[in-house]
């Protein structure tokens, strides 16, 4: 068993180099030594990049966006998305603005097109975890069926699927979602 998990290992680490070409050459376990260079390289990849555009008709065709008639932002002052048994509790909520086309697209552009600028070693989990702020998606009888649930203090979320694609947490990302949150109208949850 020892000597598969080396070989995948082996397998596994040989196509992240060729595919990073030279930059940031993973090591094996246990070998946790780093040049001050790779750390940099490193530390520079943890910046967003705007990768190969996924269009907005291809994006559509994925769940939630196919289900979706209608995408809101809202925001919140308890702990958690408020709800009613298995639905959104609109009557808690502190703003709700209904997304146009545009911000759909960049919404989506943000959440799919939006990662990396390389090869990633390590994440921070961050432990305050307290959202003011979701995405929810309706269905075309006005019902919420999905949300994404942020918090833009930790820069953290919460999905209601694991089908729902959030894309790379890089180190930009949370400031563009709350700068699309701000210019859409919400302003509790995005203020510093």
């Amino acid at each position: 068993m020892k000597y598969i998990l080396i070989l995948l290992w082996f397998v596994l680490s040989q196509s992240f180099v060729n595919a990073q070409k030279g930059k940031l050459k993973l090591k094996p376990p246990g070998a946790n030594t780093y040049s001050k260079s790779e750390l940099a390289q490193e530390k520079k990849n943890h910046n967003c990049i705007h990768k190969s555009r996924i269009s907005f008709s291809k994006i559509s065709k994925q769940y939630p966006y196919n289900l979706a008639s209608q995408i809101q932002l809202v925001s919140f002052t308890d702990r958690n998305l408020p709800m009613l048994g298995d639905s959104v509790d609109y009557s808690k909520l502190k703003e709700v603005k209904v997304l146009t086309l545009k911000q759909i697209d960049s919404l989506t552009n943000i959440l799919y097109n939006v990662g990396f600028g390389g090869l990633i070693l390590k994440t921070e989990e961050m432990s305050c975890y307290n959202p003011r702020n979701a995405i929810l998606f309706l269905n075309a009888s006005g019902k919420e069926f999905a949300f994404i649930e942020l918090c833009f203090e930790c820069e953290d979320f919460r999905a209601s699927s694991e089908n729902i694609k959030f894309g790379d947490k890089c180190d930009q990302k949370y400031s563009m979602l709350k700068k699309l949150f701000k210019n859409a109208g919400i302003v509790h949850g995005t203020e510093d």
